[in-house]
């Protein structure tokens, strides 16, 4: 992978797992969590954001009734770059990974419905010059995704420091309700800064500030949105990713709580349309470590059936960032799952 032109230190990795647990925390909550002048964490993190090595975005999960899937990819000899390029500025798409194995491209999209997504499959997906064939697979549960992800920077007392100062969410979600276009408009603007602060958000949306502090909880606590800190991956202590395809029994919980303890267990989903039944996400220290994760997979999810794998090559596109070669956040692409799946761009 190439270099990012910046190296992280332990304060660094710190931070970000801070953001990583509260992404709107204050500097000043962050800096009495690391024992640390508040100016300080913020010119780091002003440090790592010019330089395109972290950030903090949101999107709109769609509810429960939203509807995720795995598309897997084959394009026409040639047309792998320009088509992923094409597919990443697609609003639907929440990430494009240019893999190996038996295809060249996964797509992980998101739409309100199936309805939503068969449109976006034949009229939109069909239609792209450089596809020449396409494998679905529906996400029908999610055990983890990199939301929950973390660095795992932050000893015990910092960690216990610096949730002292988030405010807990109610012991009962708020019940969803649909997002009207302040909401949609909240999101998209959280989609390129999640941490823009509540007084520009007001001025933007023409809301007061504690009308866009309510529904921003709302949103939050009723799982509408996610708020995530990510980093380029050539930065952390696990820039590789693979992929894991899979068949476990569905009744098999065990299984899962295995899966999930193991080191890198980035992503976990439970998915109908193929042989596999499960979609397994890992970040690892090395290529080297892809026959660790296999032995360790032997020994202790032993129930696990491994159909193939698929090693991320580059990743193209994460949760509405696209990603230079380096994995540095190059551009936003708001993530709209409500947008009309037949018209995209072009």
């Amino acid at each position: 992978m190439q270099d990012c032109g910046i190296e992280l230190d332990e304060l660094d990795l710190a931070l970000i797992n801070c953001l990583e647990i509260a992404p709107r925390a204050g500097w000043q909550q962050i800096g009495a969590a690391l024992e640390v002048d508040p100016v300080t964490v913020a010119r780091r993190w002003q440090r790592l954001a010019d330089a395109r090595a972290a950030w903090v975005g949101g999107r709109a999960t769609g509810g429960p009734d939203a509807c995720q899937a795995i598309v897997l990819v084959n394009c026409a000899n040639g047309a792998v770059n320009d088509t992923a390029q094409r597919l990443a500025r697609w609003p639907h798409v929440l990430s494009v990974e240019h893999i190996s194995g038996g295809h060249d491209l996964s797509l992980l999209i998101a739409v309100p419905d199936p309805v939503a997504l068969s449109r976006l499959l034949l009229e939109s997906l069909s239609a792209v010059p450089g596809v020449a064939a396409t494998s679905t697979m529906l996400v029908t549960r999610v055990y983890r995704m990199g939301d929950q992800w973390q660095l795992n920077a932050l000893d015990a007392d910092q960690r216990a420091r610096l949730m002292d100062g988030v405010r807990p969410w109610p012991a009962r979600p708020p019940a969803p309700r649909p997002l009207d276009a302040a909401d949609r408009a909240l999101v998209l603007r959280l989609g390129d800064d999640g941490r823009a602060p509540l007084s520009a958000l007001a001025q933007e949306t023409g809301l007061s500030i504690s009308t866009v502090r309510r529904r921003l909880d709302r949103m939050l606590a009723a799982g509408q949105m996610v708020l995530r800190c990510d980093l380029a991956l050539s930065l952390s202590n696990w820039p590789v990713g693979i992929w894991l395809w899979a068949r476990a029994d569905p009744n098999d919980r065990s299984t899962i709580e295995a899966l999930l303890r193991l080191p890198g267990a980035r992503v976990c989903l439970r998915v109908s349309g193929g042989e596999p039944n499960l979609a397994v996400g890992f970040s690892l220290p090395t290529l080297h470590e892809v026959l660790v994760l296999e032995s360790r997979l032997s020994t202790e999810v032993p129930r696990l059936t491994i159909l193939g794998t698929s090693i991320v090559l580059r990743f193209i596109k994460r949760m509405g960032r696209l990603l230079d070669s380096a994995g540095r956040s190059t551009a936003t692409i708001p993530i709209a799952i409500w947008a009309d799946p037949g018209e995209v761009p072009r």
